[in-house]
Protein backbone atom coordinates (compact mmCIF):
# COMPACT_ATOMS: atom_id res chain seq x y z
CA UNK A 1 0.00 0.00 0.00
CA UNK A 2 1.29 3.49 -0.86
CA UNK A 3 2.12 5.49 2.26
CA UNK A 4 2.58 9.20 2.90
CA UNK A 5 1.47 9.82 -0.66
CA UNK A 6 0.93 13.52 -0.07
CA UNK A 7 4.40 14.14 1.29
CA UNK A 8 6.95 11.93 -0.49
CA UNK A 9 8.99 11.92 2.70
CA UNK A 10 11.41 9.14 1.78
CA UNK A 11 13.17 9.23 -1.61
CA UNK A 12 15.63 6.58 -2.77
CA UNK A 13 18.26 7.37 -5.42
CA UNK A 14 20.42 4.43 -6.58
CA UNK A 15 23.75 5.54 -8.05
CA UNK A 16 26.57 3.46 -9.51
CA UNK A 17 29.39 5.93 -9.98
CA UNK A 18 28.60 6.84 -13.58
CA UNK A 19 27.82 10.17 -15.16
CA UNK A 20 24.74 8.64 -16.74
CA UNK A 21 23.25 7.71 -13.38
CA UNK A 22 23.81 11.26 -12.16
CA UNK A 23 21.26 12.47 -14.72
CA UNK A 24 18.73 12.13 -11.89
CA UNK A 25 20.37 14.71 -9.63
CA UNK A 26 18.73 17.86 -11.08
CA UNK A 27 15.30 16.26 -10.59
CA UNK A 28 16.20 15.26 -7.06
CA UNK A 29 17.41 18.78 -6.27
CA UNK A 30 14.11 20.15 -7.51
CA UNK A 31 11.77 17.67 -5.80
CA UNK A 32 13.38 17.02 -2.43
CA UNK A 33 13.23 20.62 -1.14
CA UNK A 34 9.59 20.93 -2.27
CA UNK A 35 8.56 18.08 -0.01
CA UNK A 36 11.24 18.32 2.69
CA UNK A 37 12.19 14.77 1.72
CA UNK A 38 14.75 12.55 3.40
CA UNK A 39 16.96 11.28 0.57
CA UNK A 40 18.80 7.95 0.60
CA UNK A 41 21.72 7.84 -1.84
CA UNK A 42 22.26 4.11 -2.37
CA UNK A 43 25.31 2.41 -3.83
CA UNK A 44 25.41 -1.34 -4.34
CA UNK A 45 28.85 -2.90 -4.31
CA UNK A 46 29.86 -6.22 -5.83
CA UNK A 47 31.70 -8.92 -3.91
CA UNK A 48 33.65 -8.29 -0.73
CA UNK A 49 33.31 -4.98 1.05
CA UNK A 50 37.10 -4.69 1.23
CA UNK A 51 37.54 -4.62 -2.55
CA UNK A 52 39.09 -1.37 -3.73
CA UNK A 53 36.20 -0.68 -6.12
CA UNK A 54 33.75 -0.93 -3.23
CA UNK A 55 35.77 1.48 -1.12
CA UNK A 56 35.76 3.89 -4.06
CA UNK A 57 31.99 3.44 -4.37
CA UNK A 58 31.49 4.27 -0.69
CA UNK A 59 33.61 7.40 -1.05
CA UNK A 60 31.63 8.40 -4.13
CA UNK A 61 28.22 7.88 -2.48
CA UNK A 62 29.35 9.88 0.56
CA UNK A 63 30.58 12.69 -1.68
CA UNK A 64 27.25 12.90 -3.50
CA UNK A 65 25.33 12.93 -0.20
CA UNK A 66 27.54 15.67 1.22
CA UNK A 67 27.03 17.73 -1.93
CA UNK A 68 23.27 17.47 -1.52
CA UNK A 69 23.55 18.38 2.16
CA UNK A 70 25.35 21.55 1.13
CA UNK A 71 22.18 22.36 -0.86
CA UNK A 72 20.14 21.99 2.36
CA UNK A 73 18.77 18.61 1.29
CA UNK A 74 18.49 15.95 3.98
CA UNK A 75 20.64 13.29 2.34
CA UNK A 76 22.12 10.07 3.69
CA UNK A 77 24.72 7.81 2.05
CA UNK A 78 23.98 4.08 2.17
CA UNK A 79 25.99 1.19 0.73
CA UNK A 80 24.81 -2.40 0.30
CA UNK A 81 26.51 -5.41 -1.28
CA UNK A 82 24.99 -7.91 -3.66
CA UNK A 83 22.77 -7.87 -6.75
CA UNK A 84 21.87 -4.26 -7.52
CA UNK A 85 18.16 -4.64 -8.35
CA UNK A 86 17.52 -6.96 -5.38
CA UNK A 87 19.22 -4.58 -2.95
CA UNK A 88 17.27 -1.62 -4.30
CA UNK A 89 14.00 -3.52 -3.88
CA UNK A 90 14.94 -4.73 -0.40
CA UNK A 91 15.86 -1.22 0.73
CA UNK A 92 12.62 0.16 -0.71
CA UNK A 93 10.53 -2.32 1.29
CA UNK A 94 12.52 -2.05 4.51
CA UNK A 95 12.44 1.76 4.60
CA UNK A 96 8.93 2.40 3.25
CA UNK A 97 10.31 4.43 0.36
CA UNK A 98 7.77 6.79 -1.22
CA UNK A 99 9.59 7.41 -4.50
CA UNK A 100 12.55 5.88 -6.35
CA UNK A 101 14.42 8.14 -8.76
CA UNK A 102 16.82 6.42 -11.11
CA UNK A 103 18.36 6.63 -14.54
CA UNK A 104 17.82 4.19 -17.36
CA UNK A 105 19.44 3.49 -20.74
CA UNK A 106 23.19 3.21 -20.77
CA UNK A 107 26.09 1.35 -19.25
CA UNK A 108 27.20 2.24 -15.78
CA UNK A 109 30.22 3.19 -13.75
CA UNK A 110 32.50 1.57 -11.25
CA UNK A 111 30.05 -1.14 -10.19
CA UNK A 112 29.33 -2.23 -13.78
CA UNK A 113 25.55 -2.32 -13.54
CA UNK A 114 23.58 -2.39 -16.75
CA UNK A 115 21.20 0.42 -15.85
CA UNK A 116 18.51 -0.67 -18.27
CA UNK A 117 18.14 -4.16 -16.82
CA UNK A 118 18.34 -2.95 -13.22
CA UNK A 119 15.66 -0.32 -13.87
CA UNK A 120 13.49 -2.89 -15.62
CA UNK A 121 13.51 -5.23 -12.63
CA UNK A 122 12.90 -2.38 -10.18
CA UNK A 123 9.93 -1.17 -12.24
CA UNK A 124 8.44 -4.65 -12.43
CA UNK A 125 8.66 -5.40 -8.70
CA UNK A 126 8.81 -2.18 -6.67
CA UNK A 127 5.65 -1.14 -4.86
CA UNK A 128 6.88 2.47 -4.72
CA UNK A 129 6.49 4.69 -7.80
CA UNK A 130 9.59 5.06 -9.95
CA UNK A 131 10.70 8.28 -11.62
CA UNK A 132 12.88 7.28 -14.57
CA UNK A 133 15.23 9.76 -16.20
CA UNK A 134 16.87 9.09 -19.55
CA UNK A 135 20.59 8.91 -18.99
CA UNK A 136 22.86 11.74 -20.04
CA UNK A 137 26.47 11.95 -19.00
CA UNK A 138 27.09 14.95 -16.76
CA UNK A 139 30.20 17.00 -17.35
CA UNK A 140 31.36 16.81 -13.77
CA UNK A 141 30.65 14.41 -10.91
CA UNK A 142 27.62 15.57 -9.01
CA UNK A 143 27.35 18.69 -11.12
CA UNK A 144 24.31 17.88 -13.24
CA UNK A 145 22.56 20.92 -14.62
CA UNK A 146 19.55 22.79 -13.35
CA UNK A 147 16.17 21.17 -13.92
CA UNK A 148 13.75 22.82 -16.28
CA UNK A 149 10.59 23.80 -14.47
CA UNK A 150 7.91 21.16 -14.07
CA UNK A 151 5.33 23.07 -16.09
CA UNK A 152 3.18 20.43 -17.77
CA UNK A 153 2.47 16.83 -16.80
CA UNK A 154 1.02 14.43 -19.36
CA UNK A 155 -1.25 11.83 -17.76
CA UNK A 156 -2.43 9.12 -20.18
CA UNK A 157 -5.56 7.38 -18.86
CA UNK A 158 -7.59 4.49 -20.17
CA UNK A 159 -10.83 4.54 -18.18
CA UNK A 160 -9.90 1.97 -15.53
CA UNK A 161 -9.15 2.17 -11.82
CA UNK A 162 -5.78 0.52 -12.46
CA UNK A 163 -5.01 3.14 -15.08
CA UNK A 164 -5.62 5.92 -12.56
CA UNK A 165 -2.93 4.72 -10.13
CA UNK A 166 -0.57 7.54 -11.13
CA UNK A 167 -3.22 10.24 -10.90
CA UNK A 168 -2.81 10.88 -7.16
CA UNK A 169 0.91 11.52 -7.65
CA UNK A 170 0.19 13.77 -10.61
CA UNK A 171 -2.12 15.84 -8.41
CA UNK A 172 0.55 16.09 -5.71
CA UNK A 173 3.22 17.25 -8.15
CA UNK A 174 0.90 19.71 -9.89
CA UNK A 175 -0.29 21.22 -6.60
CA UNK A 176 3.26 21.56 -5.35
CA UNK A 177 4.83 22.90 -8.54
CA UNK A 178 1.97 24.80 -10.17
CA UNK A 179 2.19 22.57 -13.24
CA UNK A 180 -0.82 22.01 -15.46
CA UNK A 181 -2.03 18.51 -16.36
CA UNK A 182 -2.79 17.23 -19.84
CA UNK A 183 -5.23 14.32 -19.62
CA UNK A 184 -5.05 12.03 -22.63
CA UNK A 185 -6.93 8.95 -23.76
CA UNK A 186 -5.95 7.03 -26.89
CA UNK A 187 -8.49 4.83 -28.64
CA UNK A 188 -6.72 1.95 -30.38
CA UNK A 189 -7.48 1.25 -34.04
CA UNK A 190 -9.25 -2.03 -34.82
CA UNK A 191 -7.42 -5.32 -35.15
CA UNK A 192 -7.85 -7.44 -38.27
CA UNK A 193 -10.59 -9.57 -36.73
CA UNK A 194 -12.43 -6.57 -35.28
CA UNK A 195 -12.25 -4.72 -38.58
CA UNK A 196 -13.76 -7.69 -40.42
CA UNK A 197 -16.59 -8.04 -37.90
CA UNK A 198 -17.36 -4.36 -37.83
CA UNK A 199 -17.65 -2.83 -41.27
CA UNK A 200 -16.72 0.74 -42.11
CA UNK A 201 -19.87 2.53 -40.91
CA UNK A 202 -20.23 0.27 -37.86
CA UNK A 203 -16.58 0.79 -36.94
CA UNK A 204 -16.89 4.56 -37.26
CA UNK A 205 -19.91 4.48 -34.95
CA UNK A 206 -17.98 2.38 -32.47
CA UNK A 207 -14.99 4.73 -32.52
CA UNK A 208 -17.27 7.74 -32.08
CA UNK A 209 -18.94 6.07 -29.09
CA UNK A 210 -15.51 5.36 -27.60
CA UNK A 211 -14.47 8.97 -28.12
CA UNK A 212 -17.64 10.26 -26.50
CA UNK A 213 -17.24 7.94 -23.52
CA UNK A 214 -13.59 8.95 -23.20
CA UNK A 215 -14.39 12.64 -23.29
CA UNK A 216 -17.05 12.24 -20.61
CA UNK A 217 -14.57 10.31 -18.47
CA UNK A 218 -11.75 12.83 -18.86
CA UNK A 219 -14.09 15.79 -18.41
CA UNK A 220 -15.15 14.38 -15.06
CA UNK A 221 -11.52 14.06 -13.95
CA UNK A 222 -10.72 17.57 -15.20
CA UNK A 223 -13.59 18.95 -13.13
CA UNK A 224 -12.29 17.14 -10.05
CA UNK A 225 -8.85 18.64 -10.64
CA UNK A 226 -10.32 22.11 -11.13
CA UNK A 227 -12.05 21.76 -7.77
CA UNK A 228 -8.60 21.32 -6.25
CA UNK A 229 -7.22 24.38 -8.01
CA UNK A 230 -5.31 22.42 -10.66
CA UNK A 231 -5.40 23.54 -14.29
CA UNK A 232 -5.94 20.77 -16.83
CA UNK A 233 -6.90 20.05 -20.41
CA UNK A 234 -8.21 16.81 -21.88
CA UNK A 235 -8.29 15.16 -25.28
CA UNK A 236 -9.23 11.82 -26.84
CA UNK A 237 -7.35 10.71 -29.97
CA UNK A 238 -7.16 7.56 -32.08
CA UNK A 239 -4.05 5.56 -32.91
CA UNK A 240 -1.39 3.34 -31.45
CA UNK A 241 -1.37 4.25 -27.72
CA UNK A 242 2.40 4.26 -27.18
CA UNK A 243 3.20 6.17 -30.37
CA UNK A 244 0.48 8.73 -29.75
CA UNK A 245 1.53 9.31 -26.13
CA UNK A 246 5.14 9.98 -27.20
CA UNK A 247 4.01 12.26 -30.05
CA UNK A 248 1.60 14.12 -27.79
CA UNK A 249 4.30 14.70 -25.17
CA UNK A 250 6.55 16.20 -27.86
CA UNK A 251 3.81 18.31 -29.45
CA UNK A 252 2.57 19.73 -26.15
CA UNK A 253 6.10 20.17 -24.76
CA UNK A 254 5.31 18.17 -21.62
CA UNK A 255 7.99 18.03 -18.95
CA UNK A 256 6.89 14.70 -17.45
CA UNK A 257 4.81 11.68 -18.48
CA UNK A 258 3.05 9.98 -15.56
CA UNK A 259 1.23 6.73 -16.04
CA UNK A 260 0.28 3.47 -14.40
CA UNK A 261 1.77 0.14 -15.34
CA UNK A 262 1.04 -3.57 -14.96
CA UNK A 263 -2.25 -5.14 -15.90
CA UNK A 264 -4.94 -4.94 -18.52
CA UNK A 265 -7.05 -1.83 -18.53
CA UNK A 266 -10.42 -0.34 -19.22
CA UNK A 267 -12.34 1.26 -22.05
CA UNK A 268 -9.45 1.47 -24.48
CA UNK A 269 -8.18 -2.04 -23.72
CA UNK A 270 -4.53 -1.20 -23.28
CA UNK A 271 -2.12 -3.66 -21.74
CA UNK A 272 -0.46 -1.10 -19.50
CA UNK A 273 2.83 -2.91 -18.97
CA UNK A 274 3.45 -3.12 -22.70
CA UNK A 275 2.33 0.45 -23.42
CA UNK A 276 4.37 1.92 -20.57
CA UNK A 277 7.47 0.04 -21.75
CA UNK A 278 7.12 1.35 -25.30
CA UNK A 279 6.56 4.91 -24.06
CA UNK A 280 9.59 4.67 -21.78
CA UNK A 281 11.82 3.68 -24.68
CA UNK A 282 10.39 6.31 -27.03
CA UNK A 283 10.00 9.35 -24.81
CA UNK A 284 12.70 11.96 -24.41
CA UNK A 285 11.43 13.31 -21.10
CA UNK A 286 11.29 11.76 -17.61
CA UNK A 287 8.56 9.26 -16.86
CA UNK A 288 6.82 8.48 -13.59
CA UNK A 289 5.56 4.89 -13.39
CA UNK A 290 3.14 3.87 -10.65
CA UNK A 291 1.79 0.41 -9.88
CA UNK A 292 -1.83 0.18 -8.84
CA UNK A 293 -2.19 -1.23 -5.30
CA UNK A 294 -4.61 -3.70 -6.92
CA UNK A 295 -1.72 -5.12 -8.93
CA UNK A 296 0.77 -5.43 -6.05
CA UNK A 297 1.47 -8.99 -4.97
CA UNK A 298 4.04 -9.10 -2.15
CA UNK A 299 7.00 -11.32 -3.01
CA UNK A 300 9.06 -13.03 -0.33
CA UNK A 301 12.66 -11.92 -0.53
CA UNK A 302 15.49 -14.04 0.82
Amino acid sequence: MVKRMSQLQEILVPLDGSGEAESVLPYLRDLAPRFGSHVHILGVGIGRKTRRVNRLLEDYINRIAHGLQSNNIKAEAVTRYGIAADKILDFTAENEIDLIIMATHGRSGMTRWWMGSVAEKVISEATAPVLLVRSKRSSKTGAAGKLKSLHKILAPLDGSDIGEAALSYVQILATNSGASISLLQVVSPPGTVEASLLGGPDWRKFVKAMHNAGEDYLKNIAERLSGKGIKSTYEVITGDPADKIVEYADDKKASLIAMSTHGRTGLTRWVLGSIADKVLHGARIPMLLVRSPKMVIPKPRG
